[in-house]
């Protein structure tokens, strides 16, 4: 009966963490977390460009086909060429069919010209418009929205100052 006792009382003894195992384990993650943090952060930001392109990119094509569709010109406004604070498409009587409103972020938009205007072939009026954005960092993080006289948006990759 005393051996069935012993064996009791070590098994109760064995459950649980050191304060050594917890604290090693504490410090593993610790390390592993000080190298994930600014590589999410990268991410986050590389994504918030690429949201941001993309929502430029969807607005040109919408008054795009808008024009098309219309069979009348459509333009895409900003209040000036710095595009970040929002745009407006608008019918050729100035009537505003979709808003954008300003990015989130440290992101800026800068344009060539502060409108685009498709007419009813879905072809620009004027020249190609060129459109950078960039965000806090510099080197390969920006991007290029290069809109051609066929009305064609297209993005690359280019360098922020």
């Amino acid at each position: 009966m005393n051996h069935f006792k012993n064996n009791t009382l070590n098994a109760n003894k064995d459950k649980g963490f050191t304060l050594v195992e917890l604290m090693i384990t504490l410090a593993v993650a610790a390390i592993l977390m000080s190298l994930a943090v600014p590589n999410f952060s990268t991410m986050i930001k590389n994504n918030r460009l690429t949201t941001q392109a993309n929502e430029l990119i969807s607005s040109l094509n919408y008054a795009r086909s808008e024009a098309i569709r219309r069979g009348a010109s459509v333009s895409v406004t900003s209040a000036s060429v710095n595009w970040h604070t929002g745009w407006t498409i608008a019918d050729n009587g100035g009537t505003a069919i979709r808003n954008h409103a300003a990015f989130d972020g440290t992101s800026s938009l800068v344009g060539s010209a502060a409108a685009v205007t498709y007419l009813s072939t879905g072809f620009l009026s004027g020249t190609a418009i060129t459109y950078t954005l960039c965000d806090d960092r510099t080197a390969e993080t920006g991007r290029t929205i290069s809109v051609s006289l066929t009305g064609r948006p297209s993005v690359t990759k280019t360098p922020c100052i």
